[in-house]
């Protein structure tokens, strides 16, 4: 029996140089990278139009969202971002790689669940959160605090059960969404 891998799309705000979200998709891109299970699909809501962004989440098995905690939530080009897709999302597991401050960006997290909830997706209770930016991250894109690649590893294992089995779910039965 052939598996197909679990397509995965990354979705970040902006992949400039020198931006923290840079150095935490970077990071991130490699763990992906490192495994059989997935095929990285890596989104720069920057320079993707909402046609191309559409179209690459629904071919997607499973998304991760990395973004900033800003004013107590996230940004509002991401919210206008995951709006114009709205179906694709559909029975999809969604998991969020936030950062910022002292919250580390968990009520960005928090909140995005609610959306993601509301457009029939599937959060995951595993999230990667950075407290104190940039300096959580070494020179060379490593992060600084103990136990990080493996909580990666823990975020993608759910994540890889979640989209197969919503993935096989959507095979058999269409979403009545």
């Amino acid at each position: 029996m052939t598996v197909h891998p679990l397509v995965v799309a990354v979705v970040v705000r902006s992949t400039e140089p020198g931006r923290f979200g840079t150095v935490a998709t970077a990071w991130f891109a490699r763990q992906v990278e490192r495994r059989d299970d997935f095929k990285l699909d890596l989104i720069d809501l920057a320079t993707t139009s909402p046609d191309s962004l559409r179209e690459r989440i629904d071919t997607a098995d499973a998304a991760v969202i990395v973004c900033p905690e800003y004013n107590h939530s996230f940004p509002g080009e991401l919210k206008t971002a995951i709006d114009s897709v709205r179906r694709p999302w559909y029975a999809k597991p969604v998991a969020f790689i936030v950062y910022g401050g002292r919250s580390g960006g968990l009520r960005a997290a928090e909140q995005l669940r609610l959306v993601f909830a509301e457009l029939h997706a599937v959060p995951i209770r595993e999230t990667l959160s950075f407290h104190q930016v940039p300096d959580c991250f070494t020179a060379e894109g490593e992060p600084l605090e103990p136990g990080t690649t493996e909580a990666a590893a823990t975020l993608l294992d759910h994540l890889a059960w979640w989209a197969r089995a919503l993935r096989d779910a959507r095979a058999s039965t269409p979403y009545p969404g």
